[in-house]
């Protein structure tokens, strides 16, 4: 694929070259890490799935039709075998949940029996502030401000909410999003991100964002022309140092691939992950890292 994986390359080289070490006392880790990156990739050139080690794509698909229905319980997660929200939504039941009783559950208990925690609330998560901040849903007025007007300047979400930053299990990493007009041609998502875990997080967050602006224009006719995300202190765990050294030695000489999305509707309640179908994407095989949930909330 023509781009993205030598894209990705560089970040890692950058941040491999030139990061500084920092201890994150919140996840009990050291990182060496960046101030920031400017990523950009043409729709032109294929969907951004970074083929140097294998994308989860039904959870990057999954997770972004969770946050536009809205839902902040973790058991359709779960229901499509994603576990990626467990480990903070494990630390948010036992911070509010399980406070009162002298044995909170064991993580084991919680994500296979317990019935209390299998559908526990993640709190104001990216769900909730999408498509409810203080009563507006952020996503319809989107998509309605995109109909009326591609041109305008007001076409943005935002995730962050410094007034409900303790009412949830962890504060928004993408703070915003806004899609930008070009005259006569279409529209570019630009995300802004305050924290990038490069390794395991941004390939997520960039085929995410890709496949909302997919979505977008399947929505409402304007065709998606490019994807910018504007990365905050980029940076890489002490547990995935030298696997990025790996990958950055691993073959980057791929085929450009499709997402397919649809005949889908603006009810996201009955959107669902086979809607999408990746199609033409190679890659490497997996690099398994533990994702590391905060220890502190």
């Amino acid at each position: 694929m023509k781009n993205i994986n030598k894209t990705f390359k560089n970040i890692c080289n950058d941040v491999l070259n030139d990061g500084s070490e920092y201890t994150n006392e919140r996840r009990g880790v050291t990182r060496l890490q960046i101030p920031s990156y400017k990523f950009e990739h043409n729709m032109e050139d294929g969907f951004p799935a970074i083929g140097l080690k294998k994308l989860p794509i039904k959870a990057v698909v999954g997770e972004l039709i969770w946050f536009l229905r809205g839902d902040n319980g973790i058991k359709y997660l779960n229901d499509n075998n994603i576990k990626i929200w467990n480990d903070d939504a494990y630390n948010w039941h036992v911070k509010n949940c399980a406070e009162s009783s002298s044995r909170p559950l064991s993580k084991w208990v919680f994500l296979d029996k317990a019935k209390k925690g299998w559908n526990c609330s993640v709190g104001q998560n990216y769900s909730v502030k999408w498509t409810n901040f203080r009563g507006v849903n952020q996503i319809k007025e989107l998509i309605k401000g995109m109909k009326k007007d591609i041109m305008g300047s007001r076409l943005i979400v935002n995730a962050w909410d410094s007034s409900d930053l303790n009412n949830t299990a962890l504060p928004p990493c993408h703070t915003f999003f806004q899609v930008i007009g070009v005259p006569n041609k279409g529209f570019e998502l630009h995300w802004n991100q305050r924290s990038v875990d490069l390794f395991l997080g941004l390939p997520f967050n960039i085929s995410s964002y890709a496949t909302l602006g997919l979505i977008l224009e399947k929505l409402t006719g304007h065709k998606f022309l490019r994807l910018v995300g504007d990365l905050k202190c980029v940076h890489l765990y002490d547990n995935q140092i030298e696997l990025a050294k790996e990958l950055v030695q691993r073959d980057d000489n791929f085929d450009k691939c499709t997402l397919e999305v649809g005949n889908i509707t603006e009810n996201f309640n009955k959107v669902n992950i086979s809607d999408f179908e990746l199609k033409g994407y190679e890659s490497h095989k997996a690099m398994r890292v533990e994702m590391l949930a905060p220890n502190k909330i």
